[in-house]
């Protein structure tokens, strides 16, 4: 009987063991959907444009559409597979209508990283697994040594509704790229909020170069450059 329970106790001991050693073995959550690298998606977007010049007393707002699309897949200069992503404007604010390729842009995502090449400067747009309060040099892989500051991820998994186009998704996750706003000299500001199996649903980007007027030293003058992504669409091609 003594033997019979000995045999029991170990046989429990044993499977607690591997119960335990299972979970923790248990991989993370990568979050790689948020991310989409598949050829033959797209993306469309409303795109606010606003260009102010105090001194001339101009604020000029443009309208139009801007589509994404992941036009092929090939393996890059590092053996890593990437994305080439054609990307559509619209003409007028009134003329909805795509012309021809507006520029070409490239996305790698890797284990580790989500990267994209935007007018020649390679941006780190996510890092996995998507964590809470992760921070990370977005600028890792470019020259722009003036925005050498991390990046930071928050509200990672939760609901957002696009403005303008109400458009909910259940969930995404946004990262602060950059946050200097100043009362007189150059302010920058970034967001970007990424949906689960959509990619990029939100931007807003501005650059406002702020200098004391020449005439009253006490009014500050803009002059800069704002402008934000409406997700619109999406789907395969």
């Amino acid at each position: 009987m003594k033997q019979l329970y000995n045999y029991f106790f170990l046989s429990v001991l044993a499977l607690n063991m591997v119960s335990c050693t299972e979970e923790v073995q248990t991989p993370p959550y990568m979050g790689y959907e948020y991310f989409p690298d598949s050829a033959g998606h797209y993306v469309t977007y409303r795109v606010d444009s606003i260009w102010t010049d105090d001194a001339f007393n101009r604020k000029d707002t443009f309208i139009f559409k801007l589509k994404e699309y992941t036009e092929s897949k090939f393996l890059d200069n590092e053996n890593r597979w990437s994305q080439r992503l054609e990307r559509f404007k619209t003409d007028t604010n009134l003329d909805f209508v795509f012309s021809d390729i507006s520029d070409v842009w490239f996305a790698t995502r890797t284990a580790a990283r989500a990267e994209k090449v935007e007018e020649n400067s390679r941006y780190v747009k996510l890092i996995f697994p998507l964590t809470e309060d992760e921070q990370w040099n977005g600028n890792a892989f470019n020259t722009l040594e003036d925005f050498d500051i991390d990046y930071r991820m928050y509200n990672v998994h939760q609901p957002f509704t696009v403005p303008v186009t109400n458009i909910t998704f259940d969930s995404t996750v946004t990262v602060l790229q950059i946050d200097r706003v100043l009362p007189v000299a150059t302010s920058y500001y970034s967001i970007e909020v990424y949906a689960k199996n959509v990619g990029l649903v939100y931007k807003h980007f501005f650059e406002i170069d702020k200098q004391p007027n020449p005439i009253d030293p006490n009014i500050t003058d803009d002059y800069g450059a704002e402008y934000k992504y409406y997700y619109m669409e999406d789907g395969y091609e």
